[in-house]
């Protein structure tokens, strides 16, 4: 076996270290590509009494096969499979298990629980699995893994960062991203983007209408980043426009396929999703017959195709989630590759920031939260705004020089899609500066007063107003001149802005 890479073995020895001290929630987290299943291998070997959950048939399938690869005996507690209660290990899916526990079954009591994918398995039912576990086993310990550890404060207790994308590449696990922003859609168009609400910001009626839109730009601009036609992946609006990226796609003289959680469509026809036709469709991607494999979500997490070079987003990512855990699956290191392409159309580099970024986290921190604090970052000139090349579409961070084609250039633009088709030019900072109000008595009173409002009121609408929104509700009635965030009833964390007014304790507002 491979020696463990620096940032695996951190990750181990972390580990140790936080449950020997009493934790018993923890997370670890990991980039895409860092190799989280073989820190799970490593610390199952010495703990026996454990159980693994997982909660789709095609990550349950990858873990089966690690687990036998890696010589464990185990039980498998899922609908179809014979089980074999009597092993210490058992993989389970959340579903089958959580159903068996409804209707009167106890889980497996172990010492040890894992859950794969945990941003996404952090809700009611995986939390009643969890209490079965703690009555089972008062003082079992719970890891999560996850390369995006975003709205899990109440899942974890200690976060160990195992690795960054930079000592990914390092070590040889990762290659770098060249992105490219061919277009994006107008947002007037397609409404506004909403963040934390599900892989795609785009609203459910303009989903095909955007599709249809930004097809020939797709084609076009696949064509000349991928001359050579290597394996490549389509991340789509919804199921319905994947299936017609795929048909389209394959009318136009590029071969593609389509997978679902439930169908996948290969060679005009389609099929019921199972082991066969995925495997059919994945030995044909690496191959090079199928040029595009396309999906809208289900490719997004733990599949391991290393042999993918070109991501293709025809979608906006309305979370940084969704948009790290998709592109993660093109960044893996493999041989002959010395780094991927991503064909972006939904603006999701302005938007969430490059893949090739180290990232900062925190167990505080949510898709919500990290979004406004990019944005605050942007908007306040602390981090630099990037900078599309007008002649290749090349996107980087800085510089006059486009890294790609060599071209000089100091305007900043970008192309916008239009709802007609036509291009549009867009110059400037996406993110301008505002304009404040001064701190005066008045300004301040009527400010507390709104807070005051928000706390008391009784409308759900209401509750749900962030600290954000409400300052934009205040510079919407006083001509676009936002209250100074220096004055009283005001968040002290820069973090509490993305918070709802009424989960933000008095205490860590200015007095």
């Amino acid at each position: 076996m491979k020696p463990l890479w620096p940032h695996q073995a951190f990750g181990l020895s972390e580990l140790d270290r936080v449950i020997a001290e009493g934790a018993r929630r923890i997370c670890l987290t990991s980039p895409t590509g860092g190799g989280k299943s073989r820190i799970l291998f490593e610390h199952l070997a010495a703990r026996p009494s454990a159980a693994v959950y997982t909660d789709r048939k095609m990550l349950m399938q990858q873990l089966s096969g690690g687990l036998s690869d890696n010589g464990f005996q185990f039980g498998l507690r899922a609908a179809g499979h014979e089980p074999r209660l009597l092993d210490d290990l058992q993989l389970c899916m959340v579903q089958t298990e959580a159903s068996r526990v409804a209707k009167g079954r106890e889980v497996h009591p172990c010492e040890y629980v894992y859950i794969d994918e945990l941003h996404k398995n952090g809700g009611p039912t995986m939390q009643g699995l969890l209490e079965r576990h703690r009555q089972a086993k008062a003082d079992c310990v719970t890891i999560g893994f996850t390369a995006t550890p975003l709205g899990i404060e109440h899942m974890a207790d200690v976060l160990i960062v195992a690795g960054t994308n930079s000592e990914l590449r390092k070590c040889g696990a990762l290659v770098p991203a060249y992105h490219y922003g061919p277009d994006e859609p107008d947002t007037k168009w397609i409404g506004k983007v909403k963040v934390d609400e599900g892989e795609c910001g785009i609203p459910n009626e303009k989903r095909m209408e955007f599709a249809h839109r930004v097809f020939g730009r797709v084609a076009e601009n696949y064509a000349i980043l991928n001359p050579d036609g290597l394996p490549a992946i389509l991340f789509a609006p919804g199921v319905a426009e994947s299936i017609w990226f795929a048909k389209t796609l394959t009318e136009a003289g590029i071969p593609a396929a389509h997978i679902d959680g439930k169908n996948c469509w290969l060679d005009g026809e389609e099929y019921k999703n199972d082991s066969d036709i995925r495997d059919e469709i994945a030995r044909r991607s690496e191959n090079g017959e199928i040029k595009i494999v396309c999906n809208r979500f289900v490719l997004r997490e733990g599949i391991d195709w290393t042999w993918l070079y070109h991501g293709i987003f025809a979608t906006v990512f309305g979370s940084l989630t969704s948009y790290i855990q998709a592109g993660g699956r093109i960044l893996r290191a493999h041989p002959g590759l010395d780094h991927v392409v991503f064909q972006d159309h939904g603006g999701n580099w302005h938007r969430h920031g490059s893949l090739n970024t180290d990232r900062e986290w925190n167990l505080e921190f949510n898709d919500r939260i990290v979004s406004g604090l990019r944005e605050q970052r942007l908007r306040t000139k602390k981090d630099p705004e990037p900078i599309t090349c007008p002649r290749c579409h090349a996107i980087r961070v800085s510089g006059a020089e486009c890294f790609a084609c060599g071209y000089r250039h100091t305007t900043k633009s970008r192309i916008v899609l239009q709802k007609d088709g036509t291009l549009r030019e867009v110059r400037g900072d996406i993110f301008r500066r505002r304009r404040y109000l001064d701190p005066e008595q008045k300004i301040t009173k009527e400010w507390s007063s709104r807070v005051r409002a928000v706390r008391n009121s009784k409308k759900a609408t209401v509750q749900s107003m962030t600290f954000a929104q409400l300052e934009a509700s205040f510079a919407r009635d006083h001509n676009w001149l936002y209250p100074p965030r220096e004055m009283e009833s005001m968040p002290i964390r820069d973090i509490d802005f993305y918070r709802k007014v009424s989960e933000v304790p008095m205490e860590r507002l200015r007095a």
